[in-house]
């Protein structure tokens, strides 16, 4: 399923008045988890689970070609969490 399928869902499932207006509330809805962890806060959604922004430390990899090592700088990333009820609902 893509972005615009689940416009389409969302359309379907909440009798909004057009795809344009289901597409900003969806579009909305993104934005605002994007902006909330980019300030480091967590957004926890009740039944999915939790946004959260995470750092990943510097680390050395290297070349599957020739095997030499590579510097992977540190960097900020996010991560989610499933809540207890999205994992049993995958597990069914």
């Amino acid at each position: 399923m893509n972005k615009a399928d689940v416009v389409e869902e969302f359309r379907q499932r909440t009798d909004a008045p057009s795809r344009a207006a289901a597409a900003r509330s969806v579009e909305a809805f993104i934005d605002i988890i994007r902006a909330t962890v980019a300030t480091g806060q967590e957004v926890r959604i009740g039944g999915l689970g939790v946004f959260e922004r995470v750092y990943r430390k510097a680390r050395e990899a290297r070349d599957p070609n020739t095997n030499e090592p590579i510097d992977v700088p540190g960097k900020w990333t996010i991560r989610f969490r499933p809540a207890k009820e999205a994992k049993d609902a995958v597990n069914k």
